[in-house]
């Protein structure tokens, strides 16, 4: 089947999927490089957590990379594809979790978590509900 045939059926909650997913890896890089940008920070230097930090950022760079791979299998009905991007946009809320609970006082945290809480429950929430999961169901793409 040729690809022109696949998305002609892709239904149009699958590629507002895609397009949040991409949204969402773009700012999980963003805060990743921005964190590791960070270890330069003349108190984070002085308290020795540079090296956690700079991990910690990696992480979410991480995260992003494999949720932007991710996203083009959602457009070819890949159930693989939807699970991998389930967990990846799960991990990163989590990740946002932890960093509000070691900085409770940072106002940044607290946007980032409640911008990206609300892409990952839309992404999740139109992956595996309606029209999306019927087109997973149809298409049987691991």
């Amino acid at each position: 089947m040729s690809d022109e045939a696949v998305r002609e059926r892709v239904p149009k909650r699958v590629i507002t999927v895609v397009v949040l997913t991409y949204i969402s890896g773009i700012l999980d890089i963003v805060a990743g490089i921005l964190l590791i940008l960070l270890r330069y920070d003349a108190d984070v230097q002085s308290s020795g957590d540079a090296y956690l930090i700079s991990l910690w950022g990696a992480v979410m760079i991480l995260i992003g990379l494999l949720t932007i791979a991710m996203a083009s299998g959602l457009t070819r009905g890949r159930h693989s594809a939807r699970i991998y991007v389930t967990t990846l946009v799960s991990l990163s809320t989590l990740v946002s979790i932890v960093d509000v609970v070691a900085s409770p006082a940072d106002a940044s945290a607290w946007w980032s978590l409640a911008i990206g809480g609300v892409i990952a429950a839309l992404i999740i929430l139109a992956l595996w509900a309606g029209r999306s999961a019927e087109f997973f169901r149809r298409s049987h793409g691991f």
